[in-house]
């Protein structure tokens, strides 16, 4: 199967295309050696979390493998609807029982659950194609890091409208908002005291939001 590994798939179609031109095989063909050819294909294993959405800094333009102790069998193409469970997914069973009573398998591509496919980047990008160095998770550290920091990042948006760098203030339950005598410590280890203030939120009410470690 011949396919530009570099360019984003812009179809379900052409994501089949470009998944089995890792695999080096093709829909029909006998797929006994399914474990090998998908833990050598070095698509990232178990990537995808709830609210989590893939974008074009990830490997493999968001297309990751099923991993339990190896390859399960199934994939994960990037979508732009979460479904009733919260991935922005779209599984696809990529073997299958053969039909011709061998008791043998053979690649196929089934759908099996989540959204249409949405691709993470235009077709002439150039980002995220290829494979990855092999490691126990199929990323590299650095790809690691990155999907961890976008989690964070698409999160504190999803769920609060705000992002990293943004100032929020916090109201109690009393109706009170809170607040930070004298405007918060200068000095290293002093303590920091909160107090309940009325009005607008102002300096002494308000808090930048950070990325922990």
């Amino acid at each position: 199967m011949s396919y530009d590994l570099n360019r984003c798939p812009q179809s379900e179609a052409e994501m089949m295309d470009y998944v089995f031109a890792l695999f080096g095989r093709s829909i029909g063909q006998p797929a006994n050696d399914w474990k090998g050819v998908m833990q050598n294909s070095n698509l990232p294993q178990n990537v995808y979390t709830p609210g989590l959405k893939a974008n074009a800094n990830w490997p493999n333009f968001g297309v990751t493998q099923m991993w339990s102790d190896g390859p399960r069998g199934r994939i994960f193409l990037p979508a732009a609807k979460a479904d009733e469970n919260g991935y922005y997914t779209r599984q696809i069973q990529v073997i299958d029982d053969a039909e011709d009573g061998s008791g043998g398998l053979v690649w196929n591509w089934r759908w099996i659950s989540g959204n249409p496919y949405s691709p993470v980047t235009g077709a002439d990008s150039g980002s995220g194609g290829g494979s990855v160095p092999p490691t126990s998770s199929g990323l590299t550290e650095a790809q690691v890091q990155a999907m961890i920091d976008d989690s964070i990042a698409q999160a504190i948006e999803g769920f609060t409208g705000v992002k990293l760098g943004d100032k929020i203030a916090l109201r109690t339950n009393s109706g009170l908002l809170m607040g930070i005598k004298g405007g918060g410590p200068t000095e290293v280890d002093a303590p920091i005291e909160f107090i309940g203030k009325d009005g607008d939120p102002h300096a002494w009410e308000s808090l930048t939001i950070e990325k922990g470690e």
